[in-house]
Order: structure tokens, then sequence, then C-alpha cells
């Protein structure tokens, strides 16, 4: 297993956050926070990092090139999660969305996932107007 960014784990490095309330039906057999759903929190915030940044048809295509998730701690119902959200890297077709996970003033997982800019199927520079606003929401130091 890799070294953790100690920034990873700090909720004040990300830009941007959402609150989600936990369902009962989020629960798997031994009580805690079922694994597929801790990944459609990721992707909520993932959705709402999108919105936050302004208009969707402005938006260029990208598509999902890899997501990993890394479980640090179990999460249980009820009660409230926290995904956290910025950008870790950027290439010059690519870049890497980071989040992190929290309940109760703890972090409970880390997800990166890479996207691609796509035009007509292939990868594509990314716009200087999008790049700009991925350059505003970096992890802060």
């Amino acid at each position: 297993m890799s070294k953790i960014d100690p920034i990873r784990v700090r909720l004040d490095a990300y830009p941007i956050r959402q609150e989600i309330t936990t369902r009962v039906s989020d629960n798997d057999g031994y009580g805690h926070l079922n694994g597929i759903r801790i990944g459609h929190y990721y992707e909520e915030g993932r959705a709402s990092f999108y919105r936050t940044i302004g208009d969707l048809a402005k938006h260029p295509r990208v598509l999902v090139a890899e997501l990993t998730i890394r479980y640090l701690a179990e999460g249980f119902w009820p009660g409230q999660v926290e995904v956290a959200t910025g950008i870790v890297r950027i290439g010059s077709s690519s870049f890497v969305m980071g989040q992190a996970l929290w309940q109760n003033g703890v972090c409970i997982g880390l997800c990166d996932t890479v996207l691609v800019h796509s035009s007509n199927g292939q990868s594509s520079p990314l716009p200087a107007h999008f790049r700009n606003q991925l350059e505003r929401n970096l992890l802060k130091a």
C-alpha cells in the first residue's frame, strides 16, 4: 500500500465540499456503509464539482479513464458524510480529481479519478477556459 499524501487527509485542502445524508439502504450486512454506495457519494461529489464551476453546457466533454477508491475507515448509518473535492494534477489533455470522504471528523476514504478531455472520439488538449477553472480548484497546500 502506498503512502498517503498528508494533504489528502486535510479537509481544509479541498475547495469544494458537499454534505450527504446516509440512508438505511446504504448499509451492508456488517452494518457499515457499503463500498458501492460510497462510490455513489464520490460520484455525487464530482457532479457537485461541475455544478460549482459553472454552466454544464459550456464544459468540454471529459470521460472517466480510471477511478481508484481507497477505504481508510468504516462509515456508518445513520449520519452525514461530507465529500470534499479538488484537483490534484492537470496534464495537457487530462486531469486528476481528488476526493476525500469524511464522517464525524474522520477521513474514511479517498478517491482519485483520471478524466480525459475528448473531442471526436480522441483525447485532445484541455480548453484554456476549462484549464483555468481546474487551476482555481487545485488542492491547497
